[in-house]
C-alpha cells in the first residue's frame, strides 16, 4: 500500500506543465529586427488549399492557420511564429526585406536548457535566406542537444518564406 502513494506524487511532478522564459517582448523584438519603425497589422488565416499549397512547396507542417504578419513602415515584413520544441513552444520572430530575405530572427521565448538558439551566430545563418534558398538539411548548422529545435526553428523559417511568397507579397517572392 505505501508503494502505491509513493508513486502519485511522482505522476504529479512528471505531468507539470514546463514554463518556458520569455527573453524578448513582441514591441522589443520589432525594435531589435527594425529599429525606429512603426508596424501595421496584416493578419490573416488561410484556407485548406492556402495550406496545402504552403505544405507542397515548403515541404514542412504548417502548425497554425493564423499568419501574424505587420507591414514595416521603413519597407519590409515582421512575422511572429511558433514552432514544436522538444518539450514546449518555441516563439520567435523573422524580419524580411522589402524583397523577401531574411534580415534576421529573434527568439523570444523558449525553455532555458534549449536557449543555444538564441546566440546570434546560430541565428545569423539565415540572413540573406530567401523562398527557395533555404534547404532543410545542410543550410543550417545543427547545436548538440538541441537538434528539434534547430530543425523545428529551420522549417518554421521556410514556412515563412512560402507564406510571404505566396500570400503576403507575391511580386516579392
Amino acid at each position: 500500500m505505501r508503494f502505491q502513494f509513493m508513486l502519485i506524487p511522482a505522476a504529479i511532478v512528471a505531468s507539470a506543465p514546463v514554463q518556458a522564459d520569455q527573453y524578448l517582448s513582441l514591441e522589443k523584438a520589432q525594435e531589435l529586427l527594425f529599429p525606429g519603425a512603426s508596424f501595421s497589422k496584416a493578419f490573416f488565416s488561410i484556407n485548406d488549399q492556402q495550406k496545402e499549397q504552403i505544405v507542397d512547396e515548403a515541404g514542412v507542417t504548417v502548425w497554425s492557420r493564423h499568419i501574424k504578419v505587420w507591414e514595416v513602415s521603413t519597407g519590409g515584413w515582421f512575422f511572429i511564429d511558433q514552432v514544436a520544441g522538444r518539450d514546449d513552444w518555441i516563439t520567435y520572430a523573422v524580419a524580411l526585406d522589402e524583397s523577401g530575405a531574411v534580415t534576421g530572427i529573434e527568439i523570444l521565448e523558449c525553455l532555458e536548457r534549449w536557449n543555444q538558439i538564441r546566440h546570434a551566430d546560430w541565428r545569423a545563418q539565415f540572413v540573406g535566406k530567401r523562398r527557395g534558398t533555404l534547404n532543410l538539411q545542410g543550410d543550417i548548422l545543427n547545436i548538440s542537444g538541441t537538434s528539434l529545435s534547430v530543425s523545428h526553428i529551420t522549417e518554421g523559417v521556410r514556412r515563412i518564406l512560402v507564406t510571404h511568397g505566396l500570400f503576403v507579397a507575391p511580386s516579392a517572392g
